[in-house]
C-alpha cells in the first residue's frame, strides 16, 4: 500500500528513520490516500538551499520542501459516505484530500533548520522534523498555505494529525497559544 524510502544525509540530529516511516504511514493513512510511493531526505540546510533554488527559484534555506511526482485520482463510488477517520477533518473540508489518491512524491527535510528553530517554540528539534515530515505530506495530499484561508485549513489539519503523537505545534506568526 505504501513504500517509504529515507535517506538520512546529515549529522545534525540522529534521526530514527523507523518512526519517520510510521509517521509517513499513520499520515498518509489518515489522508486515506489509496497508495503511496514517497521519498524522504533529512538534509542539511546546504543541500536544501541548492534544492531550493533549483527547483523553485527561492536563494535561501527553508525547512522543508515537497514534490508531487505522480497522481492518479480515484473515483469514490456513488452514494458512498467518506470513512470516519481517528483525526479530525477541517468542518470546512467534505473529506480528507488524499481520500482514493495514489501519489508518488519526495518531501526532503532539513534538521539543521530544525535545530535552529525547535527551540523557539519549546520543543525537541525531533518534534520540528515531525511537523516538517507531516507539512510536506499534507501539501503531496493536496493541502497549500499560499493564502490565510488555506494556511488555517492546513494548520488546523497539522494539528489534528500531530496529536496523535502527543504534539501541539506553534506557528511564528500566530501567538502563543493562539488555536485559531
Amino acid at each position: 500500500m505504501y513504500s517509504i524510502q529515507i535517506a538520512n544525509i546529515q549529522d545534525q540530529v540522529e534521526i530514527d528513520e523507523s518512526l519517520l516511516q510510521q509517521i509517513a504511514e499513520k499520515t498518509l493513512a489518515a489522508e486515506q490516500v489509496a497508495a503511496a510511493e514517497i521519498s524522504i531526505a533529512v538534509v542539511d540546510n546546504a543541500r536544501i538551499r541548492v534544492l531550493n533554488c533549483r527547483h523553485l527559484g527561492h536563494d535561501y534555506d527553508t525547512d522543508v520542501l515537497s514534490f508531487l511526482l505522480d497522481c492518479e485520482e480515484s473515483s469514490p463510488p456513488q452514494n458512498s459516505a467518506p470513512p470516519r477517520n481517528s483525526a479530525a477533518v477541517d468542518p470546512g473540508e467534505e473529506s480528507p484530500r488524499g481520500r482514493g489518491k495514489r501519489i508518488g512524491g519526495e518531501v526532503i527535510l532539513s534538521a539543521e533548520m530544525a535545530v535552529a528553530t525547535a527551540e523557539d517554540f519549546d520543543w525537541s528539534p525531533h518534534d520540528e522534523i515531525v511537523l516538517y515530515l507531516v507539512h510536506g505530506l499534507l501539501h503531496l495530499v493536496g493541502y497549500d498555505d499560499c493564502s490565510d484561508t488555506q494556511r488555517r485549513t492546513m494548520r488546523f489539519r497539522e494539528r489534528s494529525l500531530l496529536s496523535t503523537w502527543d504534539l501541539v505545534p506553534q506557528y511564528a506568526d500566530e501567538a502563543v497559544g493562539d488555536e485559531s
